[in-house]
């Protein structure tokens, strides 16, 4: 009852759990709850992953310069049987076009992106406003956690770090999302943990462009690289974020987590979370620099334009599927980032540019 008090008209929250063999899935609406159980359930998704798993370590990442049709063909089959699976048992509970699906995953769906399921036609992305729960109960404190306020007058923070020249193009990520908010920016060799630590206590917006490092072996030691060394999840927890509104991870896998006993998340997102963050922006995979950098300035302009976070991420996601670039169309190059927590706009911030 208090979950379903804090939805929107137009929110469907889809919670799922497995028990043994079966895959429960929770259908949450303000006017009801409706539950839906596949006796089988664990053992195709199972299936499922070892499929998807296998298409990728077989055929590799998509190649940009040289798209492949067949690759497309096979992505779309294998995330159209997980949409069977995963939505169509609560298909006539979605909401209308561009509504709102809150999704809380459990154990090896924290890794799925839901947003890329396919139905036949579409994928979820381009219908719906899609972000992520690690727990039901997080929706009661989202709502006071956004709208804290903060009395200090340091800009949002952007560091890049290319990890020695490896990763160019994220030094053109930072400075872009710099121009556009207006940010203090740190690269290079400025950008260290020392800095980071002093500076983003009590700054409204921080992003992170540099490589992503993911520990399943000691979840707590997943971390950021910067220049003296790696900002870990432990680093995190020290610091009190109250007042960020949003966090932004663009590095590799740095949404990967090691579900504990309860289902319980350890990694950096549950870090951020734990120091007052409501929103981030996460990645489940490797990423693709080029595709990135596009991504992140588009997300950026749609906020800054006062559109919520959920809809800004989802328009920067839809703009690269429906691009100038085929590869791009592979759920590979937009997929990987997902939005965490918090959907609502940025409240506290005027941008720096006319968009």
């Amino acid at each position: 009852m208090q979950v379903r008090h804090h939805l929107a008209p137009d929110q469907l929250l889809l919670a799922y759990f497995l028990y043994q063999q079966r895959l429960i899935l929770f259908a949450l609406t303000r006017e009801g709850l409706s539950v839906h159980e596949h006796a089988d359930g664990v053992a195709q998704l199972e299936h499922l992953f070892l499929l998807l798993h296998a298409h990728l370590q077989t055929d590799g990442w998509p190649d940009p310069q040289q798209p492949q049709p067949q690759q497309q063909q096979v992505a779309r089959r294998l995330l159209r049987k997980l949409y069977d699976l995963l939505i169509a048992p609560v298909a006539a509970l979605l909401p209308a076009s561009s509504g709102s699906l809150t999704i809380v995953p459990y154990g090896p769906l924290h890794k799925l992106p839901f947003h890329a399921l396919y139905d036949g036609s579409q994928f979820l992305i381009e219908r719906f406003q899609i972000n992520y729960l690690p727990a039901s109960n997080l929706l009661l404190h989202l709502h006071t956690l956004a709208g804290r306020t903060t009395t200090s007058t340091r800009p949002p923070l952007v560091f890049g770090y290319s990890q020695q020249g490896q990763l160019q193009r994220t030094l053109d990520e930072a400075q872009a999302v710099t121009e556009l908010v207006g940010a203090q920016c740190y690269l290079e060799q400025e950008a260290t943990i020392a800095r980071w630590i002093e500076q983003a206590p009590g700054s409204r917006l921080i992003h992170l462009a540099t490589h992503g490092h993911s520990r399943m072996d000691a979840p707590n030691f997943s971390s950021i690289r910067l220049a003296d060394g790696q900002l870990t999840a432990l680093d995190v927890f020290d610091l009190n974020l109250a007042g960020c509104e949003l966090v932004t991870l663009s590095g590799c896998e740095t949404g990967l987590a090691l579900s504990s006993g309860g289902d319980e998340q350890i990694g950096l997102e549950r870090a951020f979370l734990a120091a007052s963050v409501p929103s981030l922006v996460t990645s489940l995979w490797p990423v693709e620099d080029n595709a990135t950098n596009e991504l992140m300035k588009s997300f950026y302009e749609h906020l800054l334009r006062g559109e919520s976070k959920v809809q800004a991420l989802r328009a920067a996601q839809c703009r690269l599927l429906h691009g100038t670039s085929p590869a791009y169309t592979h759920p590979y190059f937009w997929a990987a980032f997902r939005l965490v927590g918090d959907i609502g706009p940025l409240h506290q911030y005027t941008p720096k540019v006319n968009l």
